[in-house]
C-alpha cells in the first residue's frame, strides 16, 4: 500500500479527500491528516507518505513553503497541490517544485482519481527501476574484478577510444596517473597454468599470480594487476622508483619460484594512449626472449645485472657465462633479433627514461647510473633511440 498525507486546514476538506480516496480501488492508505503546514512537515518527517495532497494555502506554512522545505529532507514522494485559486503564479511554483499535478477547488473526484492513479503507475515504475537498478548494482559488485579484466583487456589490445576509457575508468572507479610503470611478465612456454610444478585450474593460477605480484608490487599506488588474453601476467603501477631494475629482478626470482619455468619481466614508462603500442612491442620482446636458448637466457640476465658498469662489453658476458664471444654475438643476433651492442644500449636508454622523472638527478647523474662514461656519449644514445635529446625529453615529461 502506497501511504498518503493530506494537508488542507478546513477539516470538512480534509474528510471529504479521505472518504473519496478509500472508496477507490487503489492500492492507498491514509497515513496522516494535518491541519496546517508546519504539522504537515512534522507529519511527513514521521511517516515518510508516497503521495501528498497538500492546500496551496494553508496558515503557519503555505504549501509553497511546505514543498520547498519537502524538497529540501530529499523524501521521494508524488506531490499534488490542490487550490482554490486559479492563479498562474501558483502553478508555475509548483511546477518548479516538481509537482505531479495541480488540481483546483471543488475537486471533481473523476479528476482525483485519475490524478491518484497516474500517481501510482509512477511509484510502481519507479520502484521497479529502482530494484533493478540495485540489482545492477550489486551484479556489479559481485562482478567488479571480471568487468575490470575486460577493461583492461580492452584496453592494451587498442579497443577504446579516449571517451570509451574515461566513462569505464570512471564507472568502475578506476584512477590511472598520467604517467604509469607498465609491467609485463610472461611465463615460458609449457608452464602456464603450473604452480610449484603442479597443474592447476585456470582461475586458480589467475588468482595466485595476481595476488603475488600485488602483495610484490604493493608500496606502488594505485596497482592494478590482471591476466592479458596471452597468459600474460600485466600490472599497471603508479609512482615510479629510481629502482626499477631491482624491483624487475625481484619480481623475475619470485615468480620464477611460484611457476618453475623462465620469465621474462618488463618495467616501462606508459601513458594511458601509448598502451596498446608499448604492451604490442613488449609482448613480441618476451616471445623472442622465451624461445631463446639458455645461453642467451643467462646472457640476458647478466647485463640486466651489470648494465650500470662503464665496462661492461661482449668480452665480459661471454667470458662470465663461459662461453666464446664471437659466438654469443652471433646467436644473441639471431634469437633477440639485434646485437649485443644495440641490446645494451636499448637497457641502458630504457633505464635512463626510469630515471628522468626524477627531478633531482642530473643528466650527467643519470648517464653515469646507466654505464656511460660522459654526457657526450650519452646524449648521443640517447638521441638515436628516442629522436630527441635526454634534456628535450626531461622538458616534455613536465
Amino acid at each position: 500500500m502506497w501511504r498518503v498525507l493530506i494537508a488542507d486546514d478546513e477539516p470538512k476538506i480534509r474528510q471529504g479527500l479521505k472518504e473519496t480516496l478509500e472508496q477507490f480501488d487503489l492500492p492507498l492508505i491514509v497515513c496522516a491528516e494535518a491541519r496546517n503546514g508546519m504539522e504537515a512537515l512534522e507529519k511527513a518527517k514521521k511517516f515518510e507518505p508516497d503521495i501528498l495532497l497538500v492546500d496551496i494555502c494553508m496558515p503557519k506554512l503555505s504549501g509553497i513553503r511546505f514543498l520547498e522545505e519537502i524538497r529540501k529532507l530529499g523524501l521521494e514522494c508524488r506531490m499534488i497541490v490542490i487550490s482554490g485559486f486559479n492563479e498562474f503564479t501558483y502553478a508555475k511554483q509548483a511546477i518548479r517544485l516538481g509537482v505531479s499535478s495541480y488540481l483546483l477547488k471543488p475537486i471533481a473526484e473523476a479528476e482525483l482519481k485519475d490524478t491518484l492513479e497516474e500517481a501510482v503507475e509512477d511509484l510502481e515504475k519507479s520502484r521497479k527501476s529502482k530494484k533493478f537498478m540495485e540489482l545492477m548494482r550489486q551484479q556489479i559488485r559481485q562482478n567488479r574484478n571480471y568487468l575490470r579484466d575486460i577493461f583492461f583487456n580492452d584496453w592494451i589490445d587498442g579497443r577504446l577510444n579516449g571517451n570509451e576509457w574515461k566513462e569505464q575508468t570512471e564507472f568502475l572507479g578506476i584512477t590511472v596517473p598520467e604517467t604509469f610503470l607498465l609491467t609485463v611478465i610472461s611465463v615460458q612456454p609449457g608452464y602456464e597454468g603450473k604452480l610449484n610444478g603442479n597443474s592447476v585450474t585456470e582461475e586458480a593460477y589467475k588468482i595466485t599470480l595476481e595476488k603475488v605480484m600485488r602483495d610484490l608490487v604493493g608500496e606502488y599506488k594505485p596497482v592494478y594487476v590482471f591476466m592479458s588474453r596471452y597468459q600474460d601476467i600485466v600490472g599497471i603501477l603508479g609512482g615510479y622508483r629510481d629502482e626499477t631494475e631491482i624491483l624487475r629482478k625481484y619480481l623475475g626470482e619470485e615468480m620464477e619460484k611460484l611457476t618453475g619455468g623462465k620469465c621474462c619481466v618488463q618495467i616501462r614508462g606508459c601513458r594511458w594512449n601509448e598502451i596498446t603500442t608499448t604492451y604490442e612491442e613488449m609482448k613480441k620482446y618476451a616471445r623472442r626472449v622465451m624461445e631463446c636458448r639458455p645461453i642467451v637466457m643467462e646472457a640476458r640476465k647478466f647485463i640486466y645485472e651489470h648494465y650500470g658498469d662503464r665496462e661492461l662489453d661482449l668480452t665480459q658476458v661471454a667470458a662470465a657465462i663461459g662461453c666464446n664471444p664471437s659466438y654469443l654475438s652471433r646467436v644473441m643476433k639471431q634469437e633477440l633479433g639485434i646485437s649485443f651492442k644495440d641490446f645494451l644500449t636499448m637497457l641502458r636508454i630504457s633505464e635512463a627514461i626510469h630515471l628522468m622523472r626524477n627531478q633531482e638527478l642530473s643528466i650527467n647523474q643519470i648517464a653515469e647510473k646507466v654505464g656511460y662514461s660522459n654526457q657526450h656519449y650519452f646524449s648521443a644514445a640517447f638521441k638515436n633511440c628516442q629522436g630527441v635529446s635526454p634534456s628535450e625529453f626531461r622538458r616534455n615529461l613536465t
